[in-house]
């Protein structure tokens, strides 16, 4: 047996034994120690100051705060911010927004997520990472800031989105960038998307009284009637006109405050409605200036609400003929009689008879030939062609003599 048989015999006879042996020696053992000591490093290094990072750091709460405690959330970034929610009495109200009622299912929403977010593995430290991924403190898309009281408890920076529902995100004062399952939507910074919907709804049976321009409804043993007519309202329309008032609805709202541009002083509609109890509620409704939107100014509220024509649609052009079941004419040109020129309704003048349609029947004329005076009616062509004598058969004429060739 050789040298080289010799040495290959320990390898293949001890099998796994061998290997062990290998990676026991000090210069495995020390290249080992030396990834575990940069692996530490290179993690300590990506909390940004807050120490050393060990395995049970990963996963715990990305912002440490009570969910319970939180009585403000302040929203800022972009062109429409900030939106601050405030927690008072009566729920979740816009601050900035003379304190118009909020959407207090997302404000809470909101929270109970953020107190949800695990820390995951960090994707970049750097100030150069921070500004390319939009969560730079003087360049982001979203600062969300809670507060307790008038302390602050938590404050997230959001950037840009890496895909479907997630945002990049930093914590403020670390350095640390993380990707989270955060959609960038669910902090938006429009006032109008944190708007309770609801405020201007009433309970249908409440109304029991409708009144505008010239006609008023009113309801008298649950049964409804138009004041100043004998005839019983279209049920249809009294239903779809309450409807539409118990549930009108706004797309924002401009503020507490009148202004010139709001046209308020010549509005284009009032309705004022009689509440069970006694209460009353007028709506004055008019069209801003420059604009296509619609100011509505409720009686018993303090805000002024921004409408489209479709949060209109059936009160604008409602009228008293409407209520008793009244159709639109339904054509503006009626016959005179039969194969007559048609008559302008409004005028009662024949339209142009220049223009007559092809088959058309032409008025009766009189005829010097007709006996006893009677009109004779000139028939179409075609019926002039029946109904005249069949013309003299032609006389023949010798055949010309023919030419020599």
């Amino acid at each position: 047996m050789d040298a080289t048989e010799t040495l290959k015999t320990p390898m293949q006879t001890s099998g796994s034994g061998a290997w062990s042996q290998v990676l026991r020696s000090p210069l495995v053992l020390g290249l080992l120690v030396l990834l575990g000591v940069q692996t530490l490093a290179a993690l300590g290094l990506s909390l940004g100051g807050r120490g050393a990072l060990t395995p049970a750091a990963l996963d715990t709460p990305l912002l440490d705060f009570d969910p319970k405690s939180v009585t403000a959330i302040r929203i800022e970034g972009g062109s429409e911010g900030p939106v601050t929610l405030a927690k008072a009495d009566q729920g979740w109200v816009l601050a900035d927004l003379a304190d118009f009622p909020a959407d207090g299912t997302k404000a809470d929403q909101l929270i109970e997520k953020l107190a949800g977010l695990k820390r995951p593995l960090p994707i970049a430290t750097s100030p150069e990472a921070q500004r390319r991924h939009k969560v730079a403190d003087e360049g982001y898309e979203r600062r969300v800031l809670l507060e307790s009281g008038d302390k602050p408890v938590a404050t997230l920076i959001l950037g840009d989105s890496p895909g479907f529902r997630r945002t990049f995100a930093r914590p403020a004062g670390e350095a640390v960038v993380y990707d989270l399952e955060l959609p960038l939507f669910e902090a938006s910074n429009r006032r109008d998307d944190w708007l309770a919907r609801d405020n201007l709804r009433l309970a249908q049976e409440t109304i029991e009284r409708v009144g505008s321009g010239d006609w008023t409804l009113v309801k008298d043993d649950g049964n409804w009637r138009l004041e100043g007519s004998d005839q019983a309202p279209d049920a249809a329309a009294v239903t779809g006109l309450l409807s539409r008032l118990a549930n009108l609805g706004y797309r924002g709202i401009l503020g507490s405050e009148d202004k010139p541009e709001y046209s308020q002083s010549a509005p284009m509609l009032e309705i004022a409605l009689g509440l069970a109890g006694g209460t009353e509620r007028q709506y004055r409704i008019s069209q801003a200036q420059g604009s296509q939107d619609l100011v509505l100014k409720v009686s018993d509220r303090p805000w002024y609400y921004k409408l489209s024509e479709l949060d209109l649609e059936g009160l604008k052009d409602l009228s008293r003929d409407n209520l008793l079941g009244a159709k639109p004419a339904e054509a503006e040109a009626v016959p005179s009689e039969e194969g007559a020129a048609p008559v302008d309704a409004e005028t009662g003048v024949p339209s142009d008879s220049g223009s007559q349609s092809e088959g058309a029947v032409e008025p009766a004329t009189e005829s010097p030939s007709a006996p006893s005076g009677e009109p004779v009616r000139d028939l179409d062509p075609a019926a002039r062609a029946e109904s005249a004598p069949e013309p003299a058969p032609p006389v023949e004429e010798p055949p010309a003599p023919s030419q020599p060739q």
